[in-house]
């Protein structure tokens, strides 16, 4: 009778290393998609249909509106159900929609009800990718947490620059091109998640309906206050940060610097580029710091410096300038992300970990589609440089209640 040889360490650092690449495969095929998306779903509403800044930021909105409506229900199913065999589905749905906008642009039947069915199936989709994803990652690292979510976080952001260089090269290839890429990113990373070893459920209960799980893992989100607060932070994030970016950016290349249909999607491609860099150099520079106690305070400071930028915007100003400052941005943005995701990731249960991380991610992702329409209507209402003020006057005050009643400032992680 033959006996199986006992595991090294060796061994189990290489069997880890291995998943991690495959885990890091997965994100990496999903965020080129997206960065392609991020450049080439608002150059088709605004350059190809030319709609006005409301419909813009309705436009925007739907990619998101998703989240509102399923994300915790996602974070619900990654915690009873296998996770790999999650983002399977998801990668091999997602292959679907690219395919079919470039068919109907090749046939000339683009509208905007199109895009905005595109954007809710898309935006659907990341609801059940994310949570999945997020909550595989402790699993899949399983020792030094803080420098695996700096990784990822830096694998997504790298990737993002990379879809958005690529979507820069649309005037030359083509919109439909670039679709079609979309979808073959996609389908690499189904085949990453086949070949990811099984992720079983973190949670086996399976007495209680879906809406008790839902309602169990916001408590079990509610009850940590770090958590709690990182989550509503989270929110403010997507509300008057992200919203901004979505609508106030892309109209301010339209018609602030009267760009024509090639020269906004390179100008919006270089706007991207810049703010994904400013994340994947702050990352970098992260991953070799090491481990940061005061996770918290880094928030609030990369938060501080997001509402300076934002108010810099009611000016004129060189789009070189305009870029310089969107660097600035991810920078601060990439900390904000990185440690925040430390936070939750570190604090919550396992047995709740994706309903947690859900939660988290629905503060983002909830925020931000209310961000996208509101900047819309405000923009249509104020103009675009006086419309920014209003954000970053909000996030003054938010910050300073942040300080004065929440326990982020004080907060102080302990070694991973």
């Amino acid at each position: 009778m033959s006996s199986v040889p006992a595991a090294t360490p060796e061994t189990e650092t290489a069997a880890r290393q291995r998943r991690l690449q495959l885990y890091l495969g997965g994100q990496a095929s999903w965020f080129i998609s997206l960065g392609i998306q991020f450049v080439i779903f608002p150059f088709l509403v605004t350059q190809v249909l030319h709609e006005p800044a409301a419909r813009v930021g309705i436009a925007q909105m739907s990619l998101m509106a998703p989240s509102l409506l399923f994300m915790l229900l996602g974070g619900t199913v990654a915690d009873h159900s296998d996770a790999r065999r999650i983002l399977i589905r998801v990668h091999l749905f997602a292959t679907v929609p690219p395919l079919l906008l470039a068919t109907v642009y090749l046939t000339g039947h683009l509208t905007y009800a199109i895009l905005i069915v595109y954007a809710l199936a898309m935006g659907t989709l990341a609801a059940f990718a994310i949570p999945a994803r997020d909550s595989a990652l402790t699993r899949v690292a399983e020792t030094n947490i803080q420098q695996a979510v700096t990784l990822a976080m830096g694998v997504q952001m790298g990737s993002q620059l990379v879809g958005m260089l690529i979507a820069a090269l649309a005037a030359i290839t083509g919109t439909p091109a670039l679709l079609f890429f979309q979808a073959a990113v996609m389908l690499a990373g189904f085949w990453a998640a086949v070949k990811l070893a099984p992720l079983p459920p973190t949670n086996l209960a399976a007495t209680v309906g879906r809406f008790a799980q839902i309602v169990d893992g916001l408590k079990s989100a509610a009850g940590i206050p770090i958590v709690a607060t990182v989550i509503a932070l989270n929110f403010a994030v997507g509300l008057f940060y992200v919203g901004s970016f979505l609508v106030v950016l892309p109209l301010m290349i339209r018609d602030i610097y009267q760009s024509t249909s090639s020269e906004f999607t390179l100008k919006f491609a270089l706007i991207n580029i810049c703010f994904w860099g400013g994340t994947i150099v702050v990352n970098l520079a992260l991953l070799r710091i090491g481990h940061i106690g005061h996770r918290g305070r880094l928030m609030m400071g990369s938060l501080a410096s997001g509402l300076i930028i934002l108010a810099l915007f009611h000016f004129h100003m060189p789009f070189w300038l305009v870029c310089l400052l969107v660097f600035w941005w991810g920078m601060g943005a990439g900390t904000t992300m990185t440690m925040g995701r430390t936070i939750v990731q570190m604090a919550a249960p396992e047995s709740h970990r994706a309903r947690v991380l859900s939660a988290y991610q629905l503060g983002f992702s909830g925020g931000a589609p209310l961000g996208a329409l509101m900047m819309g209507l405000l923009v249509g209402w104020l103009g675009i440089f006086d419309a920014v003020l209003v954000p970053a006057t909000i996030m003054v005050g938010i910050l300073a209640l942040l300080y004065f009643l929440s326990p982020i400032w004080s907060y102080k992680a302990a070694a991973d």
